[in-house]
């Protein structure tokens, strides 16, 4: 059997380990981002390796040779890179063209001409090389590119032609038509405030990280033996935290950043 004449570990070993480092290498751009208090376009990065089962059924449809595995099935390896809003995506699929550690091939654009289903995003198959233990290895991925609306939209379709086994009933299909209109909808309103969620965001994500490094700071006043000190600071912290006044919590955290600077340097000198 074709099942049985490939040790399909060792041959799928190298597309997991494309996937392993686009996905680490795509969530360290949103990471780094978000860090230094950017926005990141990329919003969350799934990886995948298609499965033994599916490879077959692949080859069995197509009426392709063992052969013609790895240059025909162009999605052994999958990354999908979900985005907040549509216009994230273009510039998502630019960066991937603009890097010198992968390849585009092929660019399939289900945004300017979406799918019969409705299905809308960018497709681009990549060529990535990877250094194995065995040498160095030119492994093929797809990169799926779609907001988190479509990604909804699609993981149903996707559950639904698993089920029909690619033959959904005529009137489930045309409700899933249906639902496309509305997601492309709901995508070209989120759109048209994107501004106005970006600088949302931005805020929730300033405030967080100001109450975790002012809690940080005084629980350092603390074991350094600034008890009162430390005490101050926890009924300031809990009344703005109680007005939520964002701004006010971010001084809070630079003062108490130089506070805490000061006396470590204070102290430092004290020992010399």
């Amino acid at each position: 059997m074709l099942e049985n004449s490939v040790n399909w570990e060792d041959f799928l070993y190298p597309y997991k380990q494309a996937v392993d480092e686009l996905t680490l290498k795509f969530e360290t751009i949103r990471d780094q981002k978000l860090k230094t208090g950017q926005y990141s376009e990329i919003e969350e990065v799934h990886g995948r390796v298609k499965k033994v089962s599916s490879i077959l059924e692949k080859l069995d449809k197509n009426d392709y040779n063992i052969e013609d595995i790895e240059t025909k099935i162009t999605d052994l390896a999958g990354i999908r890179i979900v985005c907040q809003f549509e216009e994230d995506i273009n510039k998502v699929a630019s960066h991937i063209a603009g890097r010198n550690d992968m390849n585009i091939i092929i660019k399939k654009d289900y945004l300017s001409n979406p799918k019969e289903s409705g299905y809308r995003s960018v497709h681009l198959v990549i060529e990535y090389q990877v250094h194995t233990a065995f040498g160095v290895k030119d492994i093929l991925c797809e990169i799926q590119i779609r907001t988190l609306a479509i990604n909804f939209w699609a993981t149903i379709e996707h559950s639904l032609n698993y089920k029909y086994e690619g033959d959904i009933p005529k009137e489930i299909s045309e409700r899933l038509k249906a639902a496309a209109v509305k997601v492309k909808d709901l995508d070209q309103e989120m759109s048209a405030i994107r501004d106005e969620v970006m600088h949302a965001q931005k805020l929730f994500r300033a405030k967080k990280n100001a109450t975790l490094m002012t809690s940080q700071y005084i629980s350092l006043l603390n074991k350094m033996g600034y008890l009162e000190l430390g005490n101050k600071y926890v009924k300031i912290f809990t009344k703005l935290s109680e007005k939520d006044d964002t701004l006010q919590l971010m001084l809070l955290e630079k003062e108490l950043e130089a506070k805490v600077k000061n006396l470590v340097k204070k102290e430092n000198k004290g020992e010399q």
